[in-house]
């Protein structure tokens, strides 16, 4: 394995790749590349014709051929087929979970320094969402790093869906509905994941003869 600068003319996109993002993100990483340029590798192999298949970064690579780049910097793996889109999903879905105290405080000495809206262009916060997050007073972040230390020692489960953008408003809305009751009850430190489980068990509840 090995790092090398690859001509972006000799990158391909994996035709099987399933990561997707959208134009509101893409719109974010564009402005990252184009501030700080490519900071993290790509990841591809070699095919038989001397072109290179990326097995990460194919968001990036779209992004650097409709930037002009001429070459990215690539860790060039060698792997069959199956092993090669073993290694995209597990570069695509493995990945750490904040603690929010830790970011709270990282995004408020970031602000001290950088303006809001240079910060708005590169992480996926608005800036009303980033003026709420750093105005959290201390005794809510206590209240949060707290409920995160339940969370771990919780062993919550992590699920993951893709909706529309109708259907994610319905949700939210939903949601909202039921967030008072989910902070009353439930042993999960988390209160979304809590209100979807009361949203689903009220379900069942109400259709248990079905």
């Amino acid at each position: 394995m090995k790092t090398v600068e690859l001509p972006v003319k000799y990158l391909r996109e994996a035709p099987w790749n399933a990561n997707r993002m959208n134009e509101e993100m893409l719109a974010h990483l564009k402005e990252s590349i184009r501030r700080y340029g490519l900071v993290t590798n790509l990841v591809a192999r070699k095919l038989a014709n001397n072109s290179y298949e990326v097995l990460s970064g194919n968001q990036r690579l779209k992004l650097l051929a409709e930037m002009g780049f001429k070459a990215a910097p690539c860790v060039v793996v060698k792997l069959d087929d199956a092993r090669a889109r073993l290694l995209s999903q597990a570069l695509n879905h493995i990945q750490g979970e904040d603690d929010i105290g830790l970011r709270i405080e990282l995004l408020r000495d970031v602000l001290k320094d950088i303006p809001e809206d240079e910060v708005a262009a590169i992480l996926p916060e608005t800036a009303s969402s980033l003026k709420a997050l750093t105005s959290i007073s201390e005794e809510t972040m206590a209240s949060c790093l707290q409920n995160f230390e339940k969370a771990k020692q919780a062993k919550l489960r992590h699920l993951q869906f893709q909706l529309t953008d109708s259907q994610l408003k319905v949700i939210e809305k939903a949601l909202a509905r039921v967030l008072p009751e989910a902070k009353k009850k439930g042993d999960n430190p988390n209160v979304r994941g809590n209100a979807l489980y009361l949203l689903c068990k009220s379900y069942l509840k109400e259709n248990a003869d079905e």
